[in-house]
């Protein structure tokens, strides 16, 4: 796969939350997210399936060469082919 074809693959977000609603973004072409023991995690696509804790904070994204922010409450992080989905109860 030519470096070409890599800058044009994206990420589809998902935060669903019990309390309010949810979100869903697409053509993010990488994010940030703040893990429950304080650390950062970066995704761009193509990235390994994983499962992890969030922490309340910032998720940083880049969508159509800007970068954005929303904020999140705690909760749980699912990766698996390009599809982030982040479940919070509050």
């Amino acid at each position: 796969m030519s470096r070409s074809d890599e800058d044009k693959k994206t990420i589809t977000l998902e935060v669903l939350s019990l309390g309010s609603g949810g979100l869903r973004l697409d053509n993010i072409s990488s994010m940030q997210v703040q893990l429950a023991d304080g650390s950062w995690l970066g995704i761009r696509p193509g990235h390994a399936p994983l499962i992890t804790a969030t922490g309340d904070g910032e998720l940083k994204y880049w969508q159509y060469g800007k970068e954005q922010v929303a904020q999140v409450k705690g909760g749980i992080l699912t990766l698996k082919d390009d599809l982030i989905s982040v479940l919070t109860t509050h």
